[in-house]
């Protein structure tokens, strides 16, 4: 059978696959709304909110990475940002007792190394689709933030809960948005 699909339209992601961009969002959401609802919780809760969350992110990201065909485009990648969410998220779970500092610049790491495989992932797929990629935009916006981070880590040391918290929804939101326009194109798929 033939599958048809509407001009502009990126490559059909497996239908079974949609929702795990529907989990990544819901669990930025919930970081996001912990870390601006509940700006008391101390530093080392914090850290262990946000390797929960980076755990969780980067199992997901992986688990629908080894669910692609070898021979699927953006694989590697998907990979690549599994891993390191993991590896950030252990970092902050098994040290909790880091300094603000520390956690500051292991954010900001974070920051950039996601916002820059999210905009590779956006160039590998603007090739294959010939249009703008939305994942770009927030890449350069996560590696922008990461960079102010690492400038300026005594100036936002007070307020990295809401930052955190923000920007998680923000993810968050664009995850889920995301994912139903996956979803919207993949059912119009003949």
């Amino acid at each position: 059978m033939v599958e048809r699909m509407p001009p502009g339209a990126a490559a059909p992601m497996p239908r079974r696959l949609w929702w795990m961009i529907v989990l990544r969002g819901l669990a930025a959401l919930a970081f996001g709304l912990v870390a601006i609802f509940w700006p008391g919780i101390s530093l080392a809760a914090l850290v262990m909110l946000f390797g929960a969350y980076a755990l969780l992110d980067g199992a997901i990201t992986l688990g629908f990475a080894l669910r692609r065909r070898s021979n699927e485009a953006g694989k590697g990648i998907l990979m690549a940002t599994g891993i390191a969410g993991l590896t950030i998220g252990l970092i902050s779970v098994l040290w909790p007792q880091v300094t603000v500092t520390l956690l500051i610049y292991v954010l900001a790491a974070w920051l950039v190394l996601f916002g820059l495989i999210a905009i590779a992932h956006s160039l590998q797929m603007r090739k294959q689709v010939g249009a703008a990629w939305p994942l770009s935009r927030g890449g350069i916006l996560l590696v922008l933030v990461g960079l102010l981070l690492v400038l300026f880590p005594n100036a936002v040391a007070v307020a990295a809960t809401w930052v955190l918290g923000i920007f998680a929804l923000l993810i968050g939101a664009g995850l889920l948005a995301f994912a139903w326009r996956r979803h919207q194109r993949d059912s119009m798929v003949l």
